[in-house]
């Protein structure tokens, strides 16, 4: 009878043990992990602590900690990092309904692309709750593609080709950085890994479905650059205008060390700007492994493959943000004749009712000759720059003669004479 009683109180403690362990949040206990490079553009290597106790019986703390900071390591690349891949309070909230079944190991352990052999440190800690522990540290590798696939399929954020199909990828150029009335160009002919770079670059968008122009065609750009640069001094940003003239939605601008063969080692600096505002939208620094001997290219490559990632993630969130105000066009008046006061406050007076009729404006400069705006328009409302022209036009009948100066994805520029 006594074996039968101690056999049932080892199955109810058994029982109890289980229930408990049950009872645990799925989700990771010590949210302690840090970024250490971009390995690939698909994978990102993070530093990641974890926090591990005794669950159960039989549980052993050193595995639930390594657990955990396999957690971590995936929580950090969802919600903790600079260019986080949950970056909405939308997506937070649809994430939170799923966060349990999602951190469960066997589904935490498929985005784990590799673990180092080595624990960085292994520390006895106290949890959270009080009870005794450890603390383990180590480097994981993450796979962030595989991450986002599992998302979208489970509608916690849109995948890239829906949102393309829904507000188009923005259209980006790529030139090197200049000092200030340098074409970016003249560099592109003349300094070979500087046109390696951009390519480089080039091929990482294109790949990604990214749209991307060349500014190559120099000699189409002579009137708007002089245009542009009217009124605002010569020392005009060269990278700017052209980005601007040639219509992209987003210019990168990046530069390298030129004492990569000394070193060894290369560094690119790679920033992204809104075209129509020169606005900035990310900036990072990305560095290979030191290599001597190596060539350069392969070294630029590198470099630029653990910058750019993180860029592009913050010209996505700046283009979706962006795009529920409408696509943003840059719209400049330029005074081609010599009107009275009467007759330039009523043409002033008609272009700021014209700028008022779009969702959102945003008024830059007003002289006597110059009226420039930033608007946002809506699709359903003007399908491109032509019909904004066109409209414009309309309003202008019987009061001046417009002519087209410049037209095109992002700049509107109309010359106003006479009638």
């Amino acid at each position: 009878m006594k074996r039968i009683i101690s056999a049932l109180s080892i199955c109810l403690l058994a029982v109890g043990f289980c229930a408990a362990k049950k009872a645990v949040s799925e989700k990771p206990l010590s949210n302690m992990a840090t970024f250490v490079e971009s390995f690939s553009p698909s994978e990102w290597t993070v530093q990641a602590t974890g926090l591990g106790g005794k669950n159960g019986f039989f549980d052993n703390m050193e595995k639930n900690a390594l657990l955990d900071a396999r957690k971590s390591a995936v929580q950090f690349v969802l919600t903790g990092a600079t260019d986080k891949m949950l970056n909405t309070p939308d997506a937070l909230t649809k994430f939170e309904a799923i966060a349990e079944s999602f951190y469960k190991d066997e589904n935490v352990n498929a985005y784990i692309s590799w673990e180092a052999d080595k624990v960085i440190s292994v520390i006895k800690t106290s949890l959270p709750n009080g009870d005794k522990g450890v603390k383990i540290t180590k480097l994981f590798r993450v796979n962030r593609e595989k991450l986002k696939a599992e998302l979208v399929a489970q509608s916690v954020i849109v995948s890239a080709d829906a949102l393309a199909s829904a507000v188009g990828n923005p259209n980006i150029m790529v030139i090197p950085e200049t000092p200030k009335g340098t074409s970016p160009i003249s560099v592109l002919d003349t300094d070979p890994l500087a046109k390696h770079c951009a390519s480089a670059i080039e091929s990482y968008l294109t790949a990604r479905q990214y749209e991307v122009q060349v500014p190559k065609g120099a000699d189409q750009l002579n009137e708007m650059t002089g245009a542009l640069a009217e009124g605002k001094g010569a020392e005009e940003d060269i990278a700017y205008k052209i980005a601007l003239s040639l219509g992209s939605d987003v210019y990168i601008v990046y530069n390298y060390n030129p004492d990569i063969k000394t070193t060894g080692k290369a560094s690119v600096s790679v920033r992204a700007y809104e075209t129509t505002t020169a606005k900035l939208l990310g900036t990072e620094t990305g560095y290979s492994k030191t290599r001597m001997g190596s060539p350069a290219e392969p070294l630029l490559e590198e470099a630029i493959n653990d910058a750019i990632d993180k860029v592009l993630q913050r010209i996505t969130n700046y283009w979706t943000t962006d795009m529920v105000k409408g696509m943003q066009y840059k719209l400049i008046f330029k005074m081609l004749a010599s009107f009275d006061e009467d007759k330039t406050e009523e043409i002033q007076d008609a272009v700021s009712d014209f700028a008022k009729s779009f969702p959102q404006k945003k008024e830059n400069v007003i002289t006597d000759k110059t009226m420039d705006y930033n608007v946002w328009a809506k699709k359903e409302q003007y399908d491109g720059s032509n019909d904004i022209y066109k409209a414009f036009r309309n309003k202008m009948k019987g009061t001046a003669k417009l002519k087209k100066i410049q037209l095109n994805r992002k700049l509107i520029l109309i010359g106003i004479g006479e009638e």
